[in-house]
């Protein structure tokens, strides 16, 4: 409540000025992380913004601020959250290369991260769990899908 008396008196602003900059901060917040981290801060300093314009005392103001973005918190842990952590993740075929075997058909180099496979005659970005580097022409295997990226190892002829 003293940072908004301070900033109405001090900077001459008005308390909806000052919760009209309070939810342009927050919203760029949102938007810069995408995490639903701030939106209750928005939604909050909305309604003070509100409060201000209808004339409402400061300390109204305040208590509205903080109450509703208790309030959308709370909302957002108990109620938001685990909807978002029950939704089904869509498998894609990525994983199907997992456990094949391919060649390398430009060299992978730990130490640039670059590097490309051939694994059942599609093309894939490639890179090895440790350091090294394998040379066009390797036969691989593939361990994982990591990213955007095959995680291969070498493999030699004996073991096929």
């Amino acid at each position: 409540m003293k940072i908004v008396m301070l900033a109405t008196d001090i900077l001459g602003m008005s308390a909806a000025l000052f919760w009209g900059l309070v939810l342009i901060v927050t919203v760029i917040l949102e938007l810069a992380t995408l995490n639903l981290v701030s939106v209750w801060f928005s939604i909050a300093a909305l309604v003070a913004m509100i409060a201000a314009f209808l004339g409402a005392s400061l300390v109204l103001q305040f208590v509205l601020f903080i109450l509703l973005s208790v309030i959308g918190f709370l909302v957002f842990v108990f109620v938001v959250r685990p909807k978002l952590d029950k939704r089904a993740i869509t498998a894609t075929n990525v994983d199907r290369i997992v456990g094949k075997e391919g060649i390398v058909v430009d060299t992978i180099c730990s130490t640039t991260g670059s590097g490309l496979i051939k694994v059942s005659g599609q093309t894939w970005s490639a890179r090895l769990e440790d350091e090294g580097r394998l040379e066009e022409g390797t036969a691989i295997r593939v361990k994982e899908i990591r990213g955007v990226k095959a995680i291969v190892e070498a493999i030699d002829e004996e073991s096929r």
